[in-house]
């Protein structure tokens, strides 16, 4: 009796966690960008396109610094959130390996120490609303595999 009494309260308590965890857990075992979907914002043909390049280097004291180059692009965090779009204006949206990390308002990043291993690093350009900015139907983005050693 006190092993058919205990099966069903570990069964329960088992359940329950299980149940909570896929009705409010973080992340899923899709991942952020099967989950997320981004708005993405045609840049009209009749406009300069902004350009995107980057750096990634290890910098003296070990930690890797994220450098975003851009052109026709201004970053503007005063105006995140913002519905008044415009097309040489925002962020960026850095992602390590498919997972959205963090907002970029400026040139400079640190990545912090990175393990040993391979990352792909890709940022992309934002409107102020999130929305990625694309040209001819392509992200404007840069993207890098960076081998960690």
């Amino acid at each position: 009796m006190y092993r058919l009494v205990s099966f069903f309260v570990i069964f329960t308590f088992v359940s329950v966690m299980i149940f909570f965890h896929y009705q409010y857990g973080h992340h899923s075992t899709l991942g952020h960008s099967q989950t997320h979907h981004e708005k993405t914002i045609e840049i009209p043909n009749s406009l300069v396109v902004p350009t995107i390049t980057c750096s990634v280097t290890q910098d003296q004291s070990g930690t890797w610094l994220l450098e975003i180059m851009t052109s026709n692009f201004t970053f503007t965090p005063h105006k995140v959130g913002s519905t008044d779009i415009k097309y040489n204006e925002g962020h960026a949206h850095l992602y390590i390996n498919g997972e959205k990390i963090n907002r970029i308002y400026g040139n400079y990043y640190n990545l912090d120490y990175l393990s040993p291993g391979t990352y792909e690093v890709k940022v992309t350009l934002n409107a102020n609303n999130h929305g990625i900015l694309t040209s001819e139907g392509k992200e404007i983005a840069y993207q890098q595999t960076l081998q960690v050693k």
